[in-house]
């Protein structure tokens, strides 16, 4: 397999980048055969660094797709879908041997966008039932479901002992709850409804590194004036740690585009075995009804805390037994045999 990409980065704490870059790791350790040409993002695990123009080719590229002679991985960074489907259909014209792109996020698509999309006779690989609904509309049965987004054996359940650990070692009150969210200090996030918790949670935003220059600044302060909110936005090599000292995960994006369609944050809270507060975004709709995932629609001060009393308060739910088949390995094994 080739697989060209320009999401695949060393530091991957932002969702689309780590789900590109945690499939692509294990695909190259699975097959030796496979060959890694990345653009613009550099990739230690790298075969060739390429500049390509606008349009995501070059002769250089066209030259390396011909000599491999394989079927061709195509992992985009996400953007606009016009643009999206012009690179996909160019693409698909000097690829002979099967191409196979991978779009993490689920956006509106003009007539035109998917008439390119269509006529690319590109496969279309997805990460929730959700987009797979939307992408078989417009290229059929050329739509690859395909469950991923968690390492099981790096994000486990601890002991509360342990758990109270890790909040004195994080600078947390060992004796307050703490509500977590993952993501993006961006208004599409909704991550302005942290602020309606009550203080007597311990509230903990951890902010992506790699998206420091595209944060609001204003929410940033209102956020900060909270007292109970803490913002961890440095990178974190042990993030696992942060979701095993919580004891809620929160996740409030509603809005379609604003976050990739397998919330890989919800997916780590779960296989900590935490219980998870969320709306029903992408993938998260299939774990409606799974004991431990509670669903909110109308995120409402009120609301929002009776459901953080109610996941507090809950027994005997199994979040991790519910996300097992995420694990990243699965997919791997899916993707290098579909």
């Amino acid at each position: 397999m080739l697989i060209l990409s320009n999401s695949l980065t060393q530091v991957d704490d932002e969702g689309g980048l780590k789900l590109a870059t945690s499939i692509v790791k294990r695909i190259k350790q699975k097959d030796g055969n496979t060959y890694v040409a990345t653009f613009e993002r550099e990739f230690a695990q790298s075969d060739v660094h390429l500049t390509l123009n606008k349009f995501h080719v070059s002769r250089q590229l066209i030259s390396l797709i011909r000599k491999q002679a394989q079927p061709v991985l195509y992992i985009p960074f996400p953007a606009p879908t016009t643009s999206m489907a012009i690179r996909i259909r160019l693409l698909s014209l000097v690829t002979k041997k099967g191409l196979k792109v991978m779009l993490v996020r689920q956006y509106p698509m003009s007539k035109f966008a998917q008439r390119l999309l269509k006529g690319s006779k590109a496969e279309v690989v997805v990460f929730s039932k959700k987009a797979q609904e939307f992408y078989s509309e417009i290229v059929g049965d050329r739509t690859l479901y395909l469950k991923t987004g968690i390492d099981t054996e790096k994000f486990v359940p601890v002991s509360s002992e342990k758990s109270k650990e890790l909040k004195v070692k994080y600078g947390f009150s060992p004796d307050k709850p703490v509500v977590l969210h993952v993501g993006h200090m961006k208004e599409g996030r909704n991550v302005r409804e942290l602020m309606k918790i009550s203080d007597k949670y311990q509230v903990v935003l951890v902010v992506s590194t790699l998206s420091k220059e595209r944060q609001n600044e204003q929410l940033r302060q209102e956020l900060t004036s909270c007292p109970n909110i803490r913002i961890l936005d440095g990178y974190l090599p042990d993030i696992e740690e942060i979701y095993q000292l919580s004891d809620v995960y929160f996740f409030p994006v509603k809005q379609v585009g604003h976050c990739i369609d397998v919330p890989l944050s919800c997916l780590e809270a779960a296989a900590c075995n935490k219980p998870v507060i969320t709306t029903d975004y992408g993938e998260m709709r299939e774990f409606v009804g799974k004991d431990g995932f509670n669903f909110i629609d109308e995120i409402e001060s009120e609301t929002l805390n009776e459901s953080i009393e109610t996941a507090l308060n809950s027994v005997g739910y199994d979040t991790r037994s519910a996300v097992l088949e995420y694990d990243w390995s699965k997919a791997v094994e899916a993707l290098t045999t579909l």
